[in-house]
């Protein structure tokens, strides 16, 4: 192994610059270098070859190195930031520390100085600097690390920091030991060693403990006081003392005799007899300080501070640089529960899951978003914002944060990424067609584009300059297809099932007309030699030859295979169907040799040999139904590459269709509700969705699977221009260099989006690190509010309790640590004080479960106490989770139906679910098991209510019967007490009240809704109601009864069976209430209208167009989402303003909860994925939420 000759100004692996060469000693260089990522300055220590130069020499050097870096914060110990190899030689990388070592304080005479001692002369600096070396050592010894070279060069001073003492180099010694004897003796420093070591090194088999530290700190102490070395050999400790007190060696200070006794103590030749705990050493000096000094000793004991968001998101920064990215995630996941808002850990966390393709850059920015909103004044990092912001190729937006950012490595790099990068065109939408747009295509360069609409014209642009060049002849039948040459020169026109048109886009002449195909085009592709390939909907595809208008091939598209099922007998009938595949995406190479058709719907890709008229490759179904897990397909230009993506298993593939290799495997959210397209070279995918509201561009790297960037679609209403406009995507395509995408509209319009490119990656954001010191000042501070709170609190002082709290979590790094919001939230239950506004909101997870996990339109429940969620999954099974975590707790083995409602009574012990198969089951958590299930009268199960206790369950079926069931104790079977026929038809809707004693249903075919006495199963009142969703509800204490039929919501009294109140509704029947269901929350026209129950007074009528919303417990809150952008937002009844934006589902969010105490809201949304989200409340405790003020 060569020696290490880095010299200044070098740059090891692209991220270390060489500063300065600190000392060349026994072990080996060190280095000054300086992190060009973080901007921060580190010394690099490398030992000599010879001393690492077999793999178990490494291996041990690392393994040993590692235990330093595992000690953790403290003021007394230099943080070591992680081990690693630079140019095959491992490397350990620690804190930089300005001053020096002891050994240089010593030897040039600066710890004898007057000036700012930090006491009272030379000789009580003396005294502070051994007993900080003390507690440093003492701090490895309780993390169970013998330090075993202890020696004035092994301790540094940062003066400037107060003459800090920081020990290094822990684990060194041992890591560079490889005597033969075996013993453990450490890689001893003879100057320093204690005779036990000197034994060991000599042969002797012992163990080393921490007795040995304790005399090389004596001798360490003695140094000090003698200013100067004159021995060689550490053992001899006790004969160098006696001539140090007799004056036979220099004195630069004199010794205290109090300090004299202790160092005697220390110098012990039997290792049980010296002092066995250097904390208590370390106290032992601080009397003798505060005797000298005539003061006490200022500095109080460290405990080793644990580590707050700043400095979990770095060490996470630092794993990245091992390549350890699972142990990364779990240190982000931390910092981000201890502080949700903290800047740097907020932007690394983020940017890490979107590089690895788990968010998507709108989800990036708005979580930075979130946080700088509730950050407030205290937000000063708009610089991260910028830096996404170029990421993503929102240059504009970039510029404009980065250019008062403050001058950093980061900063700097994307500012000179901006300046390089050409300002791209402005997205525009040009008008030309009358009709909608139904066929796109554009060549390889983005400088022609062919489009075609309904009623038949042809259009061709020239997106670069984004202007229309000319229109080619029209006729009156509607284009289904074009398709444009690599280079521009040649177009196809596809007109139903009529010949295809191929011109000259050059000369604007039509060159010929190739055979009308056997059916309706689908498909189109164009090569740059004029080979053709024309597709069709029942799989049939043409190959022909442009130039002459030859027909080289007519093949079949592969049929796809499946089995039907006989409906009088509910089984498979025998053999194997086939039905032909639309080939949608084709493809051919520019040597014309293979073309590739794809039919996404069958989930098959076929390569064909052009020559031999056969298949090479293919991805097909099996004709036993094996599908290919193929949903989406995308083909490049000249079908060289193919994306295919599993939805399901939220996977990207890019094929090689040549070799029939994948290239890369990535994950990825393409969906196949996505029209897709690739670029020549595959790295760029774009994707615009086929239905919905919001329909933005998206751009995806494929060698990640991550979406780079979405673009908006939508665009400025010209009789509101303030107003911006949806509209509707027909087809899409993608320049083969991928910069530029066409989108065409269902409105007439054409779009041109001009894409940024990937490459750039900006830097990770390093966080100052906080020193030791503060680390431990702050926690010993909270510590201490703490605990009087808890005193406080026991005492039932509740208030004052809570005014602790709030101290503490005004300290910094403290203000969302989580043990301080459980205390907070804790106190504010207990006081039942009333909730003032907001101090927090954060998602806590999304947690997405594996492929069948959820049903697609997530069914679960949430437990009262808030801490545990149950729910059902597409291969009908249900889960039990831990909901504050996430974690999966339970699985019943028993499988049922597929679950569309899931119900938990008994305080969280009991689930009840019903499931599409027509079947109703009773799980008991407690057990773990499957109590029973429950049954309709003769039909299936439709719907189920059961009440609070857990006690009797309620089920409506198909035939128009409500079944009522007893559910017994735990370990006894479900029994049925009575069945009530109500309803001519299906019951579509049941509620039996928490009581028991009173049951509502509503049927859809005789729309009539009926209330019931559970204890005779007669009726007591009939109302009307839609063939439509019903939702019913009673109050906790079963008096009242409310029916939203998506048309008006009734309040009905249940005792008298009178109306109390009725209010319209639109569109949706759901129905939100508080916990006393005083106040409701109901769809009014495109708004959300929340009123008083007793009188249906209005209170606030939200500005949101939503069918899914929710009530915080105490009715002041509500949580919406909008149909148009997905955005979860929380109102403020009592304003009727937003107080907070959520981060955006990137899918359609379809439900949202709050827990029983308002702490914690669940959104579920599309994918499946089910987010939790923690709120953060400010509290009055001064007035309880009843109104009635707390005694103080």
């Amino acid at each position: 192994m060569k020696r290490v000759d880095w010299q200044r100004g070098a740059l090891l692996l692209g991220l270390y610059e060489v500063l300065d060469v600190i000392e060349s000693g026994g072990m080996g260089l060190v280095y000054r270098v300086r992190h060009r990522d973080w901007n921060v300055d580190l010394a690099v220590k490398v030992p000599k070859p010879e001393r690492t130069d077999t793999v178990d020499r490494r291996a041990r050097f690392e393994r040993e190195a590692e235990t330093w870096v595992g000690l953790g914060p403290h003021p007394n110990v230099v943080n070591c930031v992680y081990v690693r190899s630079v140019e095959d030689h491992p490397c350990v990388f620690a804190e930089w520390v300005d001053g020096g070592s002891l050994a240089d304080l010593v030897r040039d005479g600066r710890l004898y100085t007057d000036g700012d001692s930090g006491g009272d002369g030379p000789c009580a600096r003396l005294l502070d600097l051994a007993v900080q070396t003390a507690w440093g050592i003492h701090h490895a010894h309780e993390a169970g690390l013998i330090h075993q070279d202890v020696k004035p060069a092994n301790v540094m001073v940062d003066v400037d920091d107060g003459w800090t003492a920081k020990v290094t180099d822990f684990g060194i010694a041992r890591a560079l030991d490889f005597g033969a004897s075996g013993a453990s003796y450490g890689g001893l420093t003879p100057e320093y060693c204690s005779p036990e070591q000197a034994h060991a090194a000599v042969g002797a088999r012992i163990g080393l403990t921490r007795a040995t530290d304790v005399w090389s700190w004596a001798l360490c102490v003695l140094e000090m006081f003698a200013g100067d070395r004159r021995w060689r050999h550490g053992q001899l400790a006790p004969e160098l003392f006696a001539a140090f007190l007799e004056g036979r060696l220099p004195q630069a200070c004199p010794m205290p005799p109090a300090l004299t006794e202790l160092l005697w103590r220390c110098f012990e030749a039997d290792p049980a007899k010296r002092p066995q705990r250097l904390d208590e050493v370390a106290a032992a000096v601080a009397e003798v300080y505060a005797d000298v000094a005539g003061t006490p000793y200022p500095r109080r004991p460290p405990q080793g501070a644990r580590l707050l968001a700043d400095g979990l998101s770095n060490q996470a920064l630092s794993l990245l640089d091992l390549d350890r990215a699972d142990e990364a995630e779990q240190l982000w996941s931390r910092a981000m529960d201890i502080d949700p808002h903290h800047p740097s850990t907020v932007y690394n966390w983020a940017v890490y899951r979107w590089r690895h393709g788990v968010l998507s850059d709108e989800q990036v920015v708005a979580e930075l978003e979130t946080a700088r909103r509730l950050e407030g004044e205290r937000w000063q990092e708009d610089h991260l914002l910028g830096l996404v912001h170029a990421e993503r190729g929102a240059d504009d937006t970039a510029r404009e944060l980065l250019a008062s950012a403050p001058d950093l490595p980061e900063v700097r790099f994307a500012r000179a990424e901006l300046a390089r990068r050409v300002r791209r065109p402005e997205p525009a939408r040009l008008t030309g067609h009358h009709a909608a747009v139904t066929a796109v295509a554009v060549d390889a360069e983005g400088e022609v584009a062919v489009t075609g609409d309904s009623e038949g014209r042809v259009l061709v642009w020239a997106p670069a300059r984004q202007r229309l060049r000319f229109e080619l002849t029209p006729t009156a039948t509607p284009v289904t297809g074009t398709a444009v040459s690599a280079d521009g020169t040649t177009a196809l026109v596809a007109r139903g099932g009529e010949p295809v048109e191929v011109w000259d886009l050059v000369r604007r002449d039509l060159l010929r007309v190739l055979t009308a195909p056997p059916s309706a085009v689908t498909a189109l592709a164009l090569n740059d030699s004029g080979t053709a390939v024309v597709a069709c909907d029942d799989g049939r595809f043409q190959v022909w030859d442009t130039g002459t208008g030859r027909l080289l091939r007519d093949l079949t598209h592969p049929p796809t295979p499946y089995e039907k099922g006989n409906p009088f007998t509910g089984r498979m009938d025998p053999g194997v169907r086939y039905e032909p595949a639309a080939v949608h995406a084709a493809a051919v190479t520019a040597d014309a040799g293979l073309v590739v058709t794809a039919a996404p719907s069958g989930g098959s890709v076929v390569v064909w040999d052009v020559d031999q008229g056969r298949p090479r490759h293919q991805l097909v179904r099996s004709r036993d139904g094996h599908l290919t897990g193929i949903n989406v397909v995308a083909l490049n230009p000249d079908g060289t590459y193919a994306l295919l993506a599993n939805s399901l298993l939220h996977e990207m593939h890019i094929w090689e269709t040549r070799t029939d290799r994948t290239h890369r495997t990535v994950p990825s959210e393409l969906d196949s509700h996505l029209m897709v397209a690739v670029s020549a070279d595959a790295r760029i995918a774009v994707s615009v969705p086929e239905e919905g509201v919001h329909r933005p561009l998206r751009v995806w790297e494929t060698d990640s699977g991550r979406c780079l960037s979405t673009i908006s679609t939508r665009q400025a209403d010209a009789e509101f221009p303030e107003e911006m406009m949806h509209v509707r995507l027909r087809r899409m395509a993608l320049s083969g260099d991928g910069r530029i995408a066409v989108l065409g509209e269902e409105y007439c319009g054409v779009q041109f989006h001009h894409l940024p490119q990937p490459g750039f990656r900006a830097g990770w954001s390093y966080a100052r690190p906080r020193r030791a010191t503060a680390l431990d000042d702050a926690e010993t501070r909270v510590r201490r509010l703490v605990e009087r709170a808890e005193e406080l609190a026991e005492q039932g002082r509740t208030a004052q309790a809570a005014a602790q709290v709030r101290v503490a979590r005004a300290v910094p790094g403290y203000e969302r640590h989580p043990e301080l919001r459980r205390m907070w939230a804790e106190l504010g239950r207990r006081a039942r004080a009333g909730r003032t506004g907001l101090l927090g909101l954060w998602r806590r997870y999304d947690m997405r479960g594996g492929t069948f996990t959820f049903t697609q339109r997530v069914t679960l429940a949430l437990s009262p106490d808030g801490e545990l969620m149950v729910t059902g999954g597409i291969d009908g099974l249900v889960r039990v989770w831990n909901l504050q975590t996430g974690q999966a707790l339970h699985r019943f083995p028993e499988r049922a139906g597929k679950p569309h409602t899931v119900l938990l009574a008994d305080g969280g012990r009991l689930a009840v679910t019903a499931d599409w198969a027509g079947t109703a089951h009773v799980w008991d958590l407690a057990s773990g098991t499957r109590r029973g299930e429950l049954y309709g009268d003769r039909g299936r199960v439709t719907c189920v209510s059961v009440d609070s206790a857990g006690q009797r369950a309620l089920v409506g079926d198909d035939d128009g019967a409500l079944c009522l069931w007893r559910l017994g104790q735990e370990g006894s079977a479900p029994h049925r007490v009575r069945t009530m026929l109500g309803h001519d038809g299906r019951v579509q809707e049941v509620r039996l009240s928490d009581d028991g004693k009173y049951v509502a249903s509503a049927g859809g075919e005789d729309r009539t809704g009926t209330l019931w006495r559970a204890a005779t199963g007669a009726p007591l009142l009939r109302f009307p109601v839609e063939d439509t969703p019903v939702a019913l509800r009673f109050t906790a204490d079963g008096r009242r009864l409310f029916v939203n039929t998506g048309r008006e919501v009734s309040v009905w009294d249940v005792r008298t069976r009178r109306r109390v109140c009725a209010r319209p509704t639109y569109y949706h029947e759901t129905l939100a209430l508080s916990a006393d269901a005083r106040i409701a929350a109901t769809c009014g026209m495109g708004t959300v209208e929340v009123w008083e129950t007793d009188t249906g007074r209005p209170l606030c009528e939200l500005p949101v167009f939503s069918g899914v919303f929710d009530l915080s417990p105490d009715g002041r809150y509500v949580l919406t989402t909008n149909i148009e952008d997905d955005v979860p937002r929380l109102w403020d009844v009592r304003t009727g303003t937003c107080v907070h934006t959520l981060e955006p589902h990137p899918a359609g969010i379809q439900s949202v909860a709050f827990t029983a105490d308002g702490r914690n809201a669940v959104t579920t949304d599309g994918r499946p994925a089910i987010r939790l989200w923690e709120l953060d409340w400010d509290y009055d405790f001064t007035v309880a939420d009843d109104g009635t003020a707390e005694a103080r």
